[in-house]
């Protein structure tokens, strides 16, 4: 009976977002044209082309060439730089102040888009790194577990078929995909995947793992110690955060219970006061009454609340995905 060898699937295998595929779109209709004249393929390649971004673009998980990268940034702050001048000399016949605030204030712009553009994939590449290592807590127990009975070429595969959380999987898919379909060793496939990993600690993890399985030693031992490790830093982390949350919940008390409650006795008290005849009240401090209660407080109490959850640890806002 044939053994049925299942195909990896894809590294990164996710829906594009509409930057990368409106990148791939540029590349292939004006970027290739371009390079391939040797003269501005010279000056991209000494004066734009960043190697570095190799491997950022890699930790970022984008699925994007650096050559298409730069040629869209290129491409499109060209055509931005383009369409100011023809609109900036089209309204310099019309009103010369309006031309000019067009031309300075749009250049501003596109210094700002050209660093937004440039930074984008360090941005993805930190953001990914802070969710593997906020997703430790919940990989390492799991891990620990499978430890006990199956080695580590199998732990790797479990982790990649089971549910798990998105920025882990995807570095296990890398692992899985060296190792399945390009038919590396699973040390040699993890210290590949390690390269364009954007979380320090997952890569420290993994380094020790490939150290302890080659010298014999136990997997189970090191990750029971690493977790018992981890769970002391979470307990100190939550005790912080329960004070901050204290603190947060006395200001939640003064400033939108008590003081709204202040607020409203106060307008009623000076009103009876101004109009000794009874309970009247001008329109205008009723209308502000209601703007107070029906708009201002609310919007504050979706801020406050807003605040509150995101000042909790990453680790405690992830959610798992289902595929």
């Amino acid at each position: 009976m044939k053994k049925i060898v299942k195909t990896p699937k894809k590294i990164g295998d996710m829906k594009d977002p509409f930057l990368v595929t409106y990148i791939h779109f540029i590349y292939k209709a004006i970027g290739k044209k371009l390079l391939k004249n040797k003269r501005f393929n010279d000056f991209f390649k000494k004066k734009i082309y960043n190697k570095k971004y190799e491997l950022i673009l890699k930790k970022s998980n984008l699925r994007i060439l650096p050559e298409e990268y730069f040629i869209s940034i290129l491409i499109n702050i060209s055509g931005i730089v383009l369409l100011l001048l023809v609109l900036s000399l089209f309204y310099l016949f019309i009103n010369t102040i309006v031309s000019m605030i067009l031309f300075y204030g749009g250049m501003i712009l596109v210094f700002i888009i050209g660093v937004l553009l440039y930074d984008f994939p360090i941005y993805i590449s930190k953001k990914r790194g802070k969710e593997i290592d906020a997703s430790m807590p919940y990989l390492l127990p799991y891990m620990k577990i499978l430890a006990k009975e199956i080695n580590l070429s199998k732990i790797v595969e479990i982790i990649d078929d089971f549910l798990i959380y998105k920025e882990i999987k995807m570095e296990f898919r890398k692992i899985k995909y060296y190792s399945s379909f390009l038919g590396y060793d699973i040390h040699s496939s993890i210290r590949m995947a390690m390269l364009s990993c954007p979380s320090r600690e997952l890569s420290d993890l993994m380094n020790d793992l490939v150290t302890i399985s080659n010298s014999g030693g136990s997997i189970y031992s090191y990750l029971e110690r690493k977790l018992d490790n981890l769970n002391t830093e979470i307990k100190a982390i939550e005790e912080k955060n329960i004070e901050t949350l204290l603190i947060y919940s006395q200001v939640y008390v003064v400033l939108l219970l008590i003081s709204p409650l202040f607020f409203t006795i106060m307008s009623a008290i000076l009103n009876l006061i101004n109009f000794s005849g009874g309970l009247s009240v001008t329109s205008t401090n009723t209308f502000s009454l209601i703007v107070w209660m029906l708009i201002f407080l609310p919007f504050a109490y979706l801020v406050f609340i807003s605040f509150v959850y995101y000042s909790k640890p990453l680790y405690s806002r992830l959610t798992p995905i289902k595929e």
